[in-house]
């Protein structure tokens, strides 16, 4: 299984487009995306915004290829999204909210223990 790890994008649309493209390059079977998804320049509160108008269309792509990306919100994240984030998650079968949860693949188990939500 092949495992790529990234974190602290903070709501930079040119890092999400090059985690797909090095997820595609390096045939990666799972994308851990540990936190601090979202924009924290700015106003705070359009993170909302972010997350339905970029991270669902991002989601979409990983689940169009069958990549599992596996995600959580960190202490940049306003907890007042969390649902919507979630909501966006669950929108995805190969996409996971991994906050506070398990999430079992090929015989390995993946556990978020985020602190910022």
């Amino acid at each position: 299984m092949r495992v790529l790890f990234t974190t602290d994008l903070h709501g930079s649309r040119w890092k999400y487009d090059r985690l797909f493209e090095v997820a595609e390059e390096f045939h990666a079977d799972v994308i851990i995306n540990g936190g601090d998804m979202l924009p924290k320049n700015g106003e705070p509160f359009r993170q909302g915004e972010f997350i339905t108008d970029h991270l669902d269309n991002h989601f979409a792509q990983f689940n169009s290829v069958a990549t599992y990306h596996l995600c959580y919100p960190g202490n940049d994240d306003l907890r007042i999204f969390d649902q919507l984030f979630e909501d966006t998650c669950n929108g995805y079968s190969n996409v996971f909210c991994l906050a506070q949860r398990k999430f079992e693949l090929g015989g390995y188990e993946f556990v978020g223990m985020n602190l910022g939500s």
